[in-house]
C-alpha cells in the first residue's frame, strides 16, 4: 500500500491510500473468511461483502496508518473512492480529515465560578432511566387506558367501506404506538376507546379503525427487591440505586459543561480563527440548514465542537503524566448511557467510548489539578 500525504492547511489534511490487485484480494479473502463467506455465496452477497470490505479499510487499515503520521487527526473522517472497490482491481481512496494545528496556543480562564456546575434537572434524568430498566427487566405491567399516549397498545377494528357499505371487516387488530416500524402509529395518539379513525381513503375506499382498548405500559414501583434483582453496579437498597444515578449524571455532566465552558470562552477570546478548509469538511452533507439563521447557527456549533477537540488534544497530549483517577466512574457512565438511551448495541463500542471519555475526563483532572475549578 502506497501512502502519500497532502498537507492541505495547518488545520486540514488529506491522505492518499493506493492498493494494489494483490492487496485488494488479500483484504476480499480475509473478509470472507472472517464471515464464513463461501465463493459461492460471495456472488450473492457482493454488495454486502463490498460493505463489510469498506468498512475494514476505512476503521482499521486507514485509522492505523493515520495513527503513524506526523499530525494528529481530529474528529469525523471523510473517505472519497476514486476507483472502484473490487478483488480484482487497485483502488484509489482519499481520506480527508481536520487536524490538530502545530502551533496552536489555547488561553484558559484562571477561574471558573463552580456555579455553573448546578445540576437542576438530575431527578427528571433518574426517572427517565429507572422507567428504561424497569423495562428492560420487564418490570411492568399494561393496565388499561382511558387515552391513547406514546407506549400505549391498541386494539381495534378494521374495516374497508364505500359509502355505508362495509366490503370488508378484520377484528381485533393491535398496534404499539412505540413501534416505529408501524407508519399509522401516530394517528392513534390522544384517541379513546371508541374512536373512529381513518386510515386511508383511496377511490371511494374508506379505511376505518375503531378502538376497541387500549392498555397503556406501567413499570412497577422500585423497591429494594427489585433493585437487587436489576443488579446495577452492586446496588442492592432503592436509595443506593437512586444516589448511584444521580452521582453518575452528576459526574458526567460536569464534564460536558466544563468543555461548553472552556470552549466558549477560547471562542470569545477569538484568539483561534477556524479555516474554509474545516467549515467545508463539515458543510458537506444532507443535515446542513438551508436558510440563513440556522446555517449560522449550525457553523458556530462546528467552531465550537473543534474547539473542544483543541482542548482535549492538547491536554492529553502535554499532560500524560495525569493518571486517570475516575476510570470506575468513566465505566458505570457507559452502563449508565448504554440503559438510558436503550442501546444495547453501544457493547461493540465499548473501547470508543471508554477511550473517548478517559481523553474528556482528563481535562477535568487538568482543570482541578490547576485550581482552575474547585467542586
Amino acid at each position: 500500500m502506497k501512502v502519500k500525504q497532502n498537507y492541505v492547511s495547518s488545520q486540514y489534511h488529506q491522505v492518499y491510500f493506493t492498493f494494489s490487485v494483490s492487496e485488494m484480494n488479500d483484504i476480499f479473502e480475509e473478509v470472507l473468511t472472517s464471515h464464513g463467506i463461501s465463493d459461492k455465496e460471495a456472488k450473492k452477497q457482493k454488495k454486502y461483502i463490498v460493505e463489510v470490505v469498506m468498512e475494514k479499510i476505512e476503521e482499521e487499515i486507514i485509522e492505523e496508518e493515520l495513527a503513524k503520521l506526523d499530525v494528529v487527526p481530529i474528529g469525523n473522517r471523510r473517505f472519497r473512492y476514486l476507483t472502484e472497490v473490487a478483488a480484482t482491481s487497485p483502488l484509489l481512496v482519499i481520506c480527508q480529515f481536520c487536524i490538530l494545528p502545530s502551533d496552536i496556543q489555547i488561553k484558559m480562564p484562571t477561574k471558573i465560578p463552580k456555579e455553573i456546575f448546578q445540576i437542576h434537572y438530575a431527578d427528571e434524568v433518574l426517572k427517565d432511566f429507572t422507567r428504561q430498566i424497569l423495562n428492560l427487566n420487564d418490570e411492568y405491567e399494561y393496565k388499561d387506558a382511558e387515552i391513547a399516549e406514546q407506549g400505549s397498545i391498541v386494539k381495534y377494528d378494521l374495516a374497508y367501506t364505500r359509502e355505508d357499505f362495509v366490503i370488508s371487516e378484520i377484528n381485533d387488530q393491535e398496534i404499539s404506538l412505540d413501534d416505529i416500524e408501524q407508519p399509522d402509529r401516530a394517528l392513534f395518539l390522544k384517541a379513546k376507546v371508541g374512536s373512529v379513525i381513518i386510515l386511508d381513503e383511496d377511490e371511494n375506499v374508506t379505511v376505518k379503525a375503531t378502538v376497541k382498548s387500549i392498555r397503556n405500559l406501567v413499570v412497577n414501583k422500585l423497591s429494594n427487591e427489585i433493585v437487587k434483582n436489576l443488579n446495577f453496579l452492586n446496588t442492592k437498597t432503592v436509595s443506593e440505586f437512586r444516589n448511584k444515578i444521580k452521582d453518575i449524571f452528576t459526574f458526567s455532566s460536569t464534564v460536558v459543561i466544563l468543555l461548553n465552558f472552556l470552549a466558549d470562552f477560547v471562542l470569545q477570546t477569538g484568539e483561534i480563527v477556524l479555516d474554509d478548509y474545516v467549515i467545508k469538511h463539515f458543510l458537506d452533507n444532507d443535515i446542513v440548514p438551508k436558510n440563513k439563521k440556522d446555517l449560522n447557527q449550525y457553523i458556530n456549533e462546528i467552531k465550537k465542537e473543534m474547539i473542544k477537540e483543541y482542548i482535549i488534544w492538547i491536554i492529553n497530549l502535554n499532560y500524560t503524566d495525569l493518571d486517570n483517577e475516575y476510570m470506575n466512574k468513566i465505566i458505570e457512565e457507559y452502563e449508565f448511557d448504554k440503559i438510558l438511551f436503550n442501546n444495547p448495541m453501544r457493547i461493540d463500542g465499548y473501547q470508543e467510548f471508554i477511550t473517548r471519555h478517559s481523553y474528556e475526563v482528563r481535562v477535568l483532572q487538568y482543570c482541578l489539578e490547576k485550581k482552575i475549578i474547585e467542586l
